[in-house]
């Protein structure tokens, strides 16, 4: 942490119009390493009272792809189920595949779909529990990878995970 030099951002707040307690402070932090971080911003008001706060993030390497959280909501299911999870790549277009295999590795459904991310979160594709044919699959437990690339960059990553159907 280095306190010893902090960064006087008052050309850089600005407050919101007609309300002279609001406004918003745009900085850029330039050249941070990618790792753990903590900001800390403390703040005057015209009669000399400070306020502060401190703020905690990662800052991640652009090549690498994120995956966390990977779930399927709800498991078990009878009529359909989603598959959720979190990423580092928001406002990006993902091609995101997800291949269902029984537990003796045999493929029985494949999923191919484009998202568009607001945030880190996607749970846009789900499935009905029917195989590439249009078939009801039996019930039971069932393997899945989720496979999500940036369709831009190609940097992808993947996880395996189990869900359980139960008609």
């Amino acid at each position: 942490a280095d306190e010893s030099n902090p960064i006087q951002l008052n050309e850089y707040y600005e407050s919101d119009l007609g309300d002279f307690t609001k406004g918003r402070l745009n900085y850029k932090l330039r050249e941070l390493k990618p790792g753990p971080h903590v900001l800390k911003v403390k703040a005057w008001d015209t009669h000399n009272n400070s306020s502060e706060e401190t703020l905690e993030f990662t800052v991640i390497d652009e090549s690498s792809f994120l995956l966390e959280n990977v779930l399927n909501y709800p498991n078990p299911f009878i009529n359909y189920t989603e598959f959720w999870f979190n990423h580092n790549k928001p406002n990006t277009s993902l091609d995101v595949n997800v291949f269902i295999f029984t537990v003796s590795g045999k493929l029985v459904k494949s999923i191919s779909q484009t998202v568009q991310t607001s945030g880190g979160l996607s749970r846009s594709i789900s499935w009905d529990g029917k195989d590439d044919y249009g078939q009801k699959v039996g019930k039971g437990v069932y393997v899945y990878k989720l496979k999500v690339t940036d369709s831009a960059t190609g940097v992808a990553a993947e996880k395996y995970e189990k869900l359980v159907l139960l008609q």
